[in-house]
């Protein structure tokens, strides 16, 4: 066999070789896939129920702390109905005793002969004016107490003038002096009965301190202001202040230093206010506590970024 031929059977035999080779790799490269395919249809499986689970815990959670709120709002609005029919007690206690004196007026007149047209006149027009008050009363107190529906411009300051009325009558009971003065009425935009019914809060909050602290001169000095695109309204009282380890959780929900406290109040003055794109802060003063309401100016509906200076 010559040279030729053997070079010949050589160079195929390297490219048998080579392809053997090639096709080998092939296999291995093949056999690699289908273990990968295998590999990500297990991870993908996997996936998948690793996230139906999460969705699941997502979900749980979700309508576990739904039917907390749910729960606090409840037990807020059983709070709120209390202080109405204490606050209509205090509200009505005066023409109550107007009308139990006109009544007993009756029977001295009538053994003294002097009922007549003008005496039932007289009779008939102070106890309607009474009853009239007392109705009007109730009307204003289901108001302030009925949540709105939807979002609407309203003034701050009117707001805390129906709350100070609601609450005119604790204010007198425990000789608290209200210092409230403002030269211009910024409209603000959201819920104006629950802002009026966290303005409530505040106040029953620092009347409470008020008593538990023993103070003399109780004073609240409240001021509306304007920054940037919200309204601003400071409640400040001569209370003593809050603890400054307490500050930062006096809006956790349950949290309270009052003995027979629920530590909800605060807690729904947090959510409502940030309902409405605003925010709620408290910080100690020179002589108390400062709480501070920050809500949308009228226009800007759509305002989302909450004040945090």
């Amino acid at each position: 066999m010559s040279d030729f031929n053997l070079w010949i059977i050589l160079a195929f035999s390297i490219l048998i070789l080579f392809q053997l080779r090639s096709m080998l790799k092939e296999k291995m490269l093949i056999k690699k896939l289908k273990e990968s395919e295998v590999n990500c249809r297990e991870l993908a499986e996997e996936y998948e129920i690793i996230t139906n689970s999460l969705e699941e815990r997502v979900k749980e959670e979700g309508e576990k702390n739904r039917q907390k709120d749910l729960f606090l709002i409840q037990h807020s609005r059983l709070a709120a109905k209390g202080e109405l029919i204490s606050s209509i007690g205090h509200q009505w206690r005066q023409p109550l005793n107007r009308l139990s004196l006109i009544i007993q007026d009756v029977r001295e007149a009538l053994q003294f002969g002097e009922i007549n047209d003008q005496y039932i006149e007289i009779f008939t027009k102070e106890s309607m004016s009474q009853i009239n008050y007392m109705s009007q009363t109730i009307h204003d107190y289901q108001k302030f107490y009925q949540p709105n529906k939807e979002k609407s411009p309203f003034s701050v300051a009117q707001c805390v003038e129906d709350a100070l009325s609601i609450f005119s009558s604790n204010l007198t009971d425990h000789k608290i002096h209200v210092d409230f003065n403002y030269r211009e009425q910024p409209m603000a935009y959201g819920y104006p009965n629950e802002y009026s019914q966290v303005i409530l809060n505040i106040l029953m909050n620092t009347k409470d301190v008020f008593v538990a602290n023993g103070v003399k001169n109780r004073r609240l000095d409240i001021s509306i202001g304007t920054k940037d695109n919200f309204v601003f309204l400071d409640i400040t009282d001569n209370g003593g202040g809050i603890e400054s380890a307490l500050l930062s959780r006096v809006f956790d929900p349950y949290f309270t230093t009052k003995q027979h406290g629920t530590g909800i109040g605060l807690y729904m003055t947090k959510m409502i206010i940030e309902n409405m794109n605003g925010s709620v802060q408290v910080n100690n003063s020179e002589s108390g506590a400062r709480f501070t309401l920050s809500v949308p100016k009228v226009g800007l509906e759509n305002q989302t970024t909450l004040i945090n200076g």
